[in-house]
């Protein structure tokens, strides 16, 4: 059932098979799926060709069509539904004209008659600014053996401590997954005591969604804002974290530490994916970087 198809002036091919309920193995395109990709594609490259003329961009447009086929009578496409991802930049006259751009679409003009085409447009939000703080201890005495400081924060109302042993991993990994704590009412404020932690943290409304910080004492507390997936790891020492959180009236302990694999989650593996930025502490002050690999970085703060 499988055909091929090859464009004469480019020589790039197109195969399609048959899909799985209509004697075919659904490996490949289904002619079918190609007709709906026509429409999908028509929509992009008109709207592209009208951003282009007015000198806009249209970074991240994409769109998502979902096809229905024909439970009775002749086999045929019943109807297709598209939903067209715009970027968030995209002011409302803007909208207006890509939108109607897509009225000059080919493929729409010919099916229009045909099939029953729903459209629904959404608009991208902007993304946040990285919001990450760290709250400074106040020292009240330092020596060689002893360190006496104030480790409270502001509007804390929960207290909790966090001992790892060895290279422990919280949460531990779901397989070959990481896994994530996300609270929605509670703010942390995880300030080290003793050893050295590494956090990572991915946070989807941030401009800069990926981050590790190599957390140690004189960095202060890191606060963790409400919606950010972090997970922590420790040195061969192990490490002992004290967390000042800020707890809302909506707080629940049995629903705010529960672990989120990135199994099922494409979208946090691509914040992941994201070169991440780095929190250091060098020469007696905060620093921030971003590298492109972390081989360097790790191997800095591990030496």
């Amino acid at each position: 059932m499988h055909t091929e198809a090859q464009h004469e002036r480019s020589g790039q091919k197109l195969r399609t098979d048959a899909p799985v309920d209509h004697a075919g193995k659904g490996e490949k395109f289904a002619p079918t799926d190609l007709l709906a990709t026509a429409v999908g594609t028509c929509f992009l490259t008109v709207m592209g060709i009208a951003a282009k003329e007015q000198g806009w961009k249209l970074n991240g447009m994409r769109v998502e069509i979902d096809k229905k086929m024909t439970t009775q009578g002749p086999r045929k496409i019943e109807s297709l539904s598209l939903q067209i991802e715009m970027p968030a930049d995209l002011n409302a006259d803007q909208l207006k004209a890509l939108k109607k751009a897509t009225k000059d679409c080919p493929v729409l003009r010919n099916l229009n008659d045909s099939i029953q085409i729903k459209v629904k447009w959404n608009q991208a939000q902007k993304k946040q600014k990285t919001s990450l703080n760290f709250v400074p201890t106040n020292v009240f005495r330092e020596t060689p053996q002893v360190t006496f400081f104030d480790a409270g924060v502001k509007g804390s109302n929960g207290s909790d401590v966090v001992i790892h042993k060895d290279r422990a991993i919280s949460p531990p990994n779901d397989e070959d997954y990481e896994q994530y704590y996300v609270h929605k009412h509670q703010i942390d404020h995880n300030l080290v005591l003793s050893g050295k932690r590494i956090f990572t943290l991915l946070n989807l409304e941030w401009d800069e969604p990926h981050h590790v910080i190599y957390l140690n004492q004189k960095m202060g507390a890191l606060q963790i804002p409400v919606g950010t997936y972090h997970r922590s790891v420790s040195g061969s020492k192990g490490s002992i974290v004290l967390n000042q959180a800020v707890r809302d009236e909506s707080f629940d302990a049995s629903k705010e530490f529960v672990p989120v694999s990135l199994r099922e989650r494409p979208d946090l593996k691509a914040a992941k994916a994201v070169d991440p930025v780095y929190w250091i502490w060098e020469g007696d002050q905060l620093k921030r970087t971003k590298l492109n690999s972390s081989l360097v970085m790790i191997q800095q703060i591990e030496a």
